[in-house]
């Protein structure tokens, strides 16, 4: 009786042997067929798109592209590398912040290290600080045993700090005192601990605004703005959408065993011609989604990316940003200026009006001058302006 269950499993191994064998031939014929059509049929296969390679950065830093944007900021990642000191990285939502932060680690002398990734806006502000910096036994509910944090588990290696615009300002200060005292100490405990941890913080915010309203500490931002990244949205490079597509996709198409061959030209175009606000965390979520609605000899078409992709938004998605801003600043005037007129000029009264404190109220004056100026430098303080101020113990 077991003779026959062995031969119906060896049957059966054999079945499924031909089955891989046949499609593989299938995918492999594909493949010869689609590179052998002219690309005046308006086809790109995978191969042809990567035919010399994803970019000069993709095989060291895994950044692919060609563009001059991305050429700068691989050659910036690759100098800053082998510092010690701080980077933060300043870029929109799904630019690849923590794929350059990697590359950052990796290129570094603290490589065989470990990289430590940690984002604030994935966990509620009441787990920060001991996810952070560890906790001992009994300081809290639940806290059964110590615990070691996130700067303690990236010792002599790399902490990615991303969203750091989100932490809460308790975290701030303690984030202030490790990063210059190079010690910290867990939650509940007494004793001080000594790391050795390079920290890349990541934002999406202008930190420097959050400065100027109160949301950010000051001290914390000029610790963090030592080596600044700035990493270019996919608007400004749309030339490397061909071969990002093509990295995507083929991954895509091993991940899910997908025969893909590639991409038609009315794909390309309606990928080149978005905006992408997203940036390529969107691009990646579309090619997904066309991968799985292919045309029946396997392309990625202007079809499989959908009928509402494309028309979600404006085509450019900077001048509605910039008209926001402005709106956002004549408004901002417009209360100032009706405040103070109500007030007789007095600032401290208009400020104390406007829920700010007059200190608070002056720098949002002096920016909202500078900007309406359109100069770099901001505008000297009238020292006849703190007399009018009622800069007296009266005034407060």
């Amino acid at each position: 009786m077991s003779r026959y269950r062995e031969a119906g499993v060896n049957i059966r191994k054999g079945e499924e042997a031909v089955d891989r064998i046949r499609e593989l031939c299938r995918s492999t014929f594909n493949a010869n067929v689609a590179a052998s059509l002219p690309e005046a049929a308006g086809r790109h296969t995978l191969e042809h798109l990567a035919r010399d390679g994803f970019g000069p950065c993709a095989e060291l830093l895994g950044l692919v592209g060609k563009s001059p944007g991305l050429r700068r900021l691989g050659e910036r990642i690759q100098a800053l590398a082998r510092s010690h000191a701080i980077v933060l990285i300043q870029g929109e939502t799904g630019t690849g912040k923590e794929l350059v932060a990697r590359a950052l680690h990796a290129l570094s002398p603290r490589s065989p290290g470990p990289f430590v990734p940690h984002n604030f806006g994935a966990i509620t502000d009441t787990l920060v600080e001991s996810e952070l910096f560890g906790h001992a036994r009994g300081s809290f509910t639940g806290a059964h045993a110590d615990r070691v944090g996130l700067f303690e588990a990236a010792h002599q290696g790399t902490l990615f700090l991303d969203e750091i615009g989100d932490a809460s300002p308790s975290v701030q200060s303690r984030l202030l005192r490790v990063i210059q005292e190079g010690e910290l100490r867990r939650v509940g405990d007494s004793r001080s601990r000594r790391v050795d941890v390079r920290v890349v913080a990541a934002t999406h915010r202008d930190l420097g605004s959050e400065v100027s309203a109160g949301r950010f500490r000051a001290d914390l931002f000029y610790r963090l703005h030592v080596l600044t990244l700035a990493v270019p949205p996919l608007r400004e490079r749309l030339e490397d959408i061909p071969l990002l597509a093509a990295y995507f996709v083929s991954r895509l198409a091993r991940r899910d065993r997908v025969p893909v061959l590639g991409i038609r030209e009315d794909a390309l175009a309606a990928l080149t011609g978005h905006a992408w606000p997203g940036n390529i965390r969107e691009l990646m979520g579309a090619l997904e989604r066309a991968c799985h609605a292919l045309d029946r000899e396997g392309w990625v078409t202007r079809r499989s990316l959908g009928e509402s992709f494309g028309y979600a938004g404006p085509p450019v998605v900077r001048d509605r940003a910039a008209d926001l801003k402005g709106r956002t600043r004549a408004y901002e005037a417009e209360l100032i200026r009706s405040a103070l007129e109500s007030h007789g000029g007095n600032k401290a009264h208009a400020a104390r009006s406007l829920g700010l404190t007059r200190q608070g109220l002056w720098k949002k004056m002096r920016r909202l001058k500078t900007q309406e100026s359109d100069t770099p430098r901001a505008p000297r303080a009238d020292p006849d302006s703190r007399a009018a101020d009622g800069a007296g113990p009266d005034s407060s």
